[in-house]
């Protein structure tokens, strides 16, 4: 079913025999890349859940804020952009593989959950969150077999999926940076907790007084 799916074998263990290993191209684009959304899609709803029930006040944006919803935004437009060269390669004939049009599009869905989680991280105490750096660390992860087999595939003189490819080298780039730039911790969440301190401290200040 799944090689019908990709158009593609889906799994040969022969090919893992070979001194350059590879594993089958459908196997990538299709597991390889459901495992890590398919970690954030059935996590996030709990995260939200968490992120309402332990609003605080809105904190400030950051740089760090803006950075990373730039570079997902980015990965938004990229997405579209693929699934736009496809519709233009098939022109209504069929031709290209069903993942093809799949993986774009869970794609843009995906994008838009995480800008709004990484939004919604502006109400709570602790504006990093783990959740969102395990699904990148997961999803670099899982990215490398691909990134490695369409790089044999160009060393080798196949050009036929070119604009994937770029497109591809791109996104995993930019997820690579949303990564290191989740090692680094927000600094509102520290002044939002002086805040709260100097507002509860302030409040004690006039219980004494009266």
């Amino acid at each position: 079913m799944l090689e019908k799916f990709c158009n593609s074998t889906f799994w040969n263990s022969s090919l893992l025999d070979s001194p350059e290993a590879d594993l089958p191209l459908c196997f990538e684009q299709t597991v390889l890349v459901w495992i890590p959304l398919g970690f954030l899609w059935l996590l996030a709803p709990w995260q939200l859940l968490h992120v309402y029930r332990s609003r605080t006040k809105r904190s400030s944006i950051t740089k760090l804020y803006l950075a990373k919803q730039v570079l997902v935004g980015l990965l938004l437009i990229l997405a579209a952009i693929e699934l736009a060269f496809v519709l233009i390669e098939d022109s209504g004939q069929g031709t290209v593989p069903a993942v093809r049009y799949t993986n774009p599009s869970l794609y843009l869905g995906t994008w838009l959950l995480v800008l709004l989680i990484q939004h919604s991280r502006r109400w709570c105490v602790q504006k990093d969150s783990w959740f969102l750096s395990l699904f990148w660390i997961l999803s670099i992860l899982c990215g490398t077999f691909q990134f490695q087999t369409l790089i044999r595939m160009l060393l080798k003189g196949d050009n036929s999926s070119l604009a994937y490819s770029c497109l591809f080298f791109i996104c995993y780039a930019f997820q690579i940076l949303i990564l290191v730039l989740s090692a680094f911790s927000e600094k509102g969440s520290s002044n939002h907790c002086s805040e709260r301190l100097q507002e509860a401290s302030d409040a004690r200040r006039c219980l004494g007084c009266g």
